[in-house]
């Protein structure tokens, strides 16, 4: 076999010179059979990690959807139409969600059917998370003042002891500091003003 002749169907050059000579063309990739598991798996990989972001994005969704219809008629702003409308707009919105849950498994290989039906499955922790949310409502209201007291002071922990000390740090304390009271100030007319 002559050294500029193909051998194996690629074509086939004689090296010229001491050591390897450098690449001509991007590297081989492997054989479709050692290549294919590795990149399916990387996508099916990234199919599930998003059809779990869209499940657990579906909890707070259906809390919300519980605690507006749990909380109709403690308030004079919970009404029964607002929960419902709280209900079709989260409602609409998941029609979109479903086909991303939908669309990556039927182009993985599953039946129009399956797909259908994992997507209906990712949506299927909203209404048992409704139920949640509207019994925590009935149980919860008279902790509410001291878990939100407890969130609020959390929060006001975290600017205080985090935020500003990191402020001062960059030469910003001074703005931080009248920012943190003007932002106090707001908050307080907006509580009194509102109710």
């Amino acid at each position: 076999l002559s050294p500029d002749k193909a051998e194996n169907g690629e074509p086939y050059q004689r090296r010229r010179g001491v050591g390897s000579p450098l690449p001509e063309g991007p590297p081989a990739f492997p054989a479709p059979q050692d290549g294919a598991p590795l990149a399916r798996s990387s996508s099916w990989r990234r199919i599930l990690l998003m059809i779990l972001a869209i499940t657990i994005h579906n909890i707070p969704e259906g809390l919300a959807v519980g605690v507006g219809f749990g909380a109709v008629g403690k308030s004079q702003s919970a009404t029964f139409q607002s929960a419902r409308n709280l209900a079709i707009g989260i409602g609409i919105q998941n029609f979109p969600e479903g086909l991303a849950v939908s669309l990556p498994l039927r182009g993985a290989g599953f039946s129009t059917w399956k797909a259908f039906w994992y997507g209906q499955l990712s949506g299927m922790v909203e209404p048992l998370a409704g139920l949640l949310g509207a019994f925590a409502v009935v149980l919860a209201e008279p902790l509410l003042p001291y878990a939100l007291g407890f969130a609020a002071g959390a929060m006001v922990y975290v600017v205080m002891d985090d935020i500003i000390p990191e402020a001062q740090t960059s030469g910003n304390g001074k703005l931080a500091s009248w920012t943190s009271i003007l932002g106090f100030v707001v908050m307080m007319c907006l509580d009194v003003g509102l109710g």
